[in-house]
């Protein structure tokens, strides 16, 4: 069993021998039907931001595409339900089960369940925690990502500034990741000050409310780091309708949404780190696993940071629309 709190850095990653992958969408047809029988299990703790709307949606599409009956689960912000909900999983004798969890301790009596029960178990983005095991999680360097960020502020800012920052769901182990990562490198320069910390769990109304909040008691603001692309959203819109939109700037994390895209595209949001869903990749992991091909128990993704000087390789401005994703990952 490997440590399951340790963060792994790129570096760590290569030394190890954990599988590096590029973004990918599953190419369906390698798998089409052959789970036919088969009964996957996909347990989220909510659905309600874009993020996790679009890992839904792949995942249905690609469960159905390879022939599972697909046991669908919103435990709808509740880490109880989701205990139940995964516990009931179990009882359905469910041969696959995918995670997307923000409650990594909460949720560790039904994992312990799903491990006795011998069910193979994947786990997207955010890591579980305690003395429980996986199959396969689908990750990316967060820590290391959230380092880079640390970075761009600080050349961004020249070394000097005031910095607000807006985090997403505290229990979530990526959103704990985004942030120290971030401010392990903003510490290490006195020159720029955090004058805010708030917490919007992933919201973008509770981000704007936040920052509307913020901006009526905060002068000097220099730029705001927020842990993912609505919370940017949320932010900028409450900067832009306070007339401070020349003076600060705002990064966001996800970058696989149209409207964040489009404002990078404009210049309204000045850049974000790409995160991908996992969706169509967990179910194609499952789909591998239950076919009995070995499959790495950590699989990280890079996250490319996208500015306006690079947003056209994501999105197709003429269209309107998010770029599609290329398939690099072969297991």
């Amino acid at each position: 069993m490997i440590d399951h709190d340790r963060r792994f850095s790129r570096r760590d990653v290569l030394k190890s021998g954990v599988l590096l992958a590029a973004p990918f969408v599953a190419r369906y047809g390698n798998a089409a039907a052959s789970m036919a029988g088969k009964r996957l299990g996909y347990s989220m703790s909510f659905a309600t931001i874009e993020w996790l709307v679009t890992q839904r949606r792949s995942v249905e599409q690609a469960a159905k595409a390879a022939g599972f009956e697909l046991v669908f689960a919103d435990a709808r912000d509740n880490p109880a339900k989701q205990v139940r909900d995964l516990e009931d999983m179990v009882t359905r004798k469910c041969d696959a089960i995918l995670i997307s969890t923000y409650y990594a301790e909460a949720i560790t009596p039904a994992v312990r369940m799903i491990n006795e029960a011998g069910i193979p178990l994947v786990v997207l983005s955010s890591s579980i925690k305690g003395s429980v095991d996986w199959t396969c999680h689908l990750s990316t360097d967060t820590l290391g990502t959230a380092r880079s960020a640390g970075e761009y502020f600080v050349r961004n800012l020249g070394g000097k500034g005031r910095v607000v920052q807006i985090e997403g769901k505290p229990g979530s182990v990526v959103n704990q990741m985004r942030g120290s990562g971030w401010r392990e490198v903003i510490a290490k320069n006195p020159g720029i000050e955090i004058v805010k910390h708030v917490v919007a769990n992933y919201e973008r109304m509770q981000a704007l409310r936040q920052m509307e909040d913020i901006l009526h008691s905060t002068r000097n603001i220099s730029a705001v780091y927020c842990h993912n692309d609505e919370m940017a959203l949320g932010a900028i819109k409450a900067i832009r309708e306070a007339g401070r939109d020349d003076e600060i700037w705002v990064t966001g994390y996800d970058g696989i949404q149209l409207d964040a895209l489009e404002a990078i595209h404009h210049g309204q949001m000045r850049a974000t780190w790409q995160y991908l869903p996992f969706g169509s990749e967990a179910v194609d992991a499952a789909v591998k696993i239950l076919q009995g091909t070995k499959v790495p128990k950590e699989i990280v993704f890079p996250s490319p940071l996208i500015t306006r000087d690079n947003v056209d390789a994501f999105y197709d401005a003429k269209a309107r629309a998010v770029k599609p994703f290329k398939s690099q990952l072969k297991i």
